[in-house]
């Protein structure tokens, strides 16, 4: 049995409209989130009839139903998610706690991950990460926990299952285990482009490749952590830089891997194009000081994330009323 931990969290006015301008300037979309993102209402078919509810309630409702979830703790805006879902939570028996994003990190959390002042705040994604991890039974048995992102509702709970099985299988080799889910055309739904990598992984896929060997990958709203045994930090820096097609965000991520002492990544992926997925596994290792392991699957639709743009909104509620309907 698995704890989950789901990832709610908000940014301030300010890092708002600062990711508004970049979301403009470098794709061509319009931002549409003023308010609290996993509250945004999107609409599905259920029962034949269109049914609306909030973004964070979809993965909610499959942690509620996947039996490899033990419990659920929330990390995010507390007072507006109790307001608005406190009535649907308490229809379930499973253990499900809602914390504070703002909240400062117990003492005894502070003193066992050796966080100081200067290594991230207790409000960033770091911050949040070890303060839901905190609350869970996996920290008190040094265990991994399930990490999940709040604002990818077409996440099954046959994709989540599959992963959980996964990671009882490397937890004891690998402190932090991600799924790279296979992208079997130029594009997905939403537009966007594959990360191309020679699979030498032992999860082999038939599909299509280009011409140097290399398959198509999207990450998902998932993974699996044991934050005893990795740098929480790096969380914050992973994310920041999440938008590779920033000329910015690249500069950097070859800044960080020239200082890893890997040189030649821009190299392998955009001129010899023979980076593996290996390789990727090695320098990610470096990077959160931990043994990192890619895990590939399919299950597309757990990539579908809503950042927040007109163009995300508009996809996503067409693959949610246009899609397999759900049931009661």
């Amino acid at each position: 049995m698995t704890s989950a931990v789901l990832m709610a969290g908000y940014n301030n006015v300010r890092e708002v409209k600062k990711y508004s301008r970049i979301v403009a300037e470098h794709y061509g979309e319009k931002y549409i989130e003023s308010g609290y993102k996993p509250l945004r209402e999107f609409t599905s078919i259920i029962d034949g009839k269109p049914v609306s509810k909030p973004l964070i309630q979809y993965t909610l409702e499959v942690l509620f139903d996947c039996e490899a979830i033990s419990e659920i703790i929330i990390v995010g805006h507390q007072t507006l998610l109790e307001q608005r879902l406190g009535d649907f939570i308490n229809r379930y028996d499973k253990k499900c706690v809602i914390l504070n994003q703002d909240a400062p990190l117990m003492q005894d959390v502070i003193k066992t991950f050796h966080i100081t002042d200067g290594k991230f705040r207790h409000s960033s994604l770091a911050g949040n990460v070890i303060k839901g991890y905190a609350a869970t039974k996996a920290y008190q048995l040094k265990k991994h926990a399930l990490f999940i992102a709040s604002d990818s509702p077409l996440t099954t709970k046959e994709f989540i299952s599959r992963f959980a099985e996964l990671t009882d299988l490397y937890e004891s080799e690998a402190d932090l285990i991600v799924p790279a889910v296979l992208l079997d055309k130029e594009k997905d739904k939403l537009g966007r482009l594959p990360l191309l990598l020679i699979n030498d992984t032992a999860f082999q896929f038939p599909g299509r490749t280009d011409k140097f060997g290399r398959q198509g990958f999207r990450l998902s709203s998932l993974l699996s952590a044991n934050p005893f045994k990795l740098n929480v930090a790096g969380a914050n820096t992973a994310y920041n830089i999440r938008k590779l097609l920033m000329p910015k965000a690249q500069l950097e991520l070859f800044r960080i891997t020239r200082k890893l002492g890997y040189p030649n990544v821009y190299s392998k992926y955009f001129v010899k194009k023979d980076l593996r997925i290996s390789e990727v596994e090695e320098i990610l290792s470096v990077f959160f000081r931990g043994h990192l392991k890619i895990v590939p699957m399919e299950g597309l639709e757990a990539t579908y994330d809503y950042d927040g743009t007109d163009h995300e909104f508009q996809a996503i509620s067409r693959m949610l009323t246009s899609g397999k309907k759900t049931k009661r």
